[in-house]
């Protein structure tokens, strides 16, 4: 089974392919490939090429949901929906931090991952990995008071997720996985959609969307103005 990784969360994409659960092969996107399709297709393309196949072989795209950015998110959903409409194959959305979560390979204490949500919260989600290799999702991403978090966490608790950095002087004391895998990678997506892909467990192309915890500031920006009009 071949299978398609597509990862537009951050603020670095990357794409991924897979032969039954095995990586063939995976490369960074440009910035202007996690926002616009006209160039992500190309990429695609050029990695489906450099393993000596065509896009017609793929049996199955899996796709970042985020939560992450607005544009990218949004991007990145509707290729993988239209690569699979177009191909006739199954499309799975894949939590962004469950795939963070995954790079851990932590078996014994919760992983918690988090990225910044501006004014002082984050987005954090709990998760649980198996030595099969799936994820068990402990609490669903959600929006959080970082300081709120810090206090919930236990001392055996590993942390990762792009909002470390942003964030550290609350969570420095914490025990954080390193720095190196922080951000999502379009190849534990691919692994995450693999699993799900060989036990039938695929999304409905047409009403699959991306995880917004919250509105865009554009469109909060444009609320406030509403309001200040009347």
């Amino acid at each position: 089974m071949i299978v398609l990784g597509i990862d537009t969360s951050g603020r670095s994409g990357s794409i991924s392919l897979h032969d039954d659960g095995a990586l063939l092969g995976e490369c960074e996107l440009a910035a202007t490939g996690r926002r616009h399709a006209r160039t992500l297709i190309p990429e695609i393309g050029r990695l489906v090429a450099e393993h000596s196949l065509s896009t017609k072989q793929i049996d199955g795209v899996a796709a970042s949901l985020g939560p992450g950015s607005f544009t990218g998110l949004r991007v990145g959903v509707v290729c993988a929906k239209t690569l699979a409409y177009s191909l006739n194959v199954p499309v799975v959305g894949v939590d962004t931090f469950a795939a963070i979560a995954l790079a851990t390979e932590e078996k014994t204490s919760p992983v918690w991952v988090i990225d910044d949500a501006l004014r002082g919260d984050v987005f954090a989600g709990a998760y649980c990995l198996h030595s099969d290799g799936t994820v068990k999702t402990l609490h669903e991403p959600h929006i959080v008071e970082a300081h709120t978090l810090r206090e919930r966490l236990t001392p055996s608790d590993l942390l990762t997720g792009p909002g470390i950095e942003k964030t550290n002087p609350i969570f420095q004391s914490c025990r954080c996985a390193p720095e190196s895998i922080h951000l999502p990678q379009a190849k534990l997506i691919g692994s995450i959609g693999f699993q799900r892909l060989r036990n039938g467990d695929v999304d409905d192309c047409w009403t699959l969307k991306p995880t917004y915890l919250r509105r865009s500031a554009a469109e909060e920006k444009a609320d406030e103005k509403k309001l200040a009009e009347k």
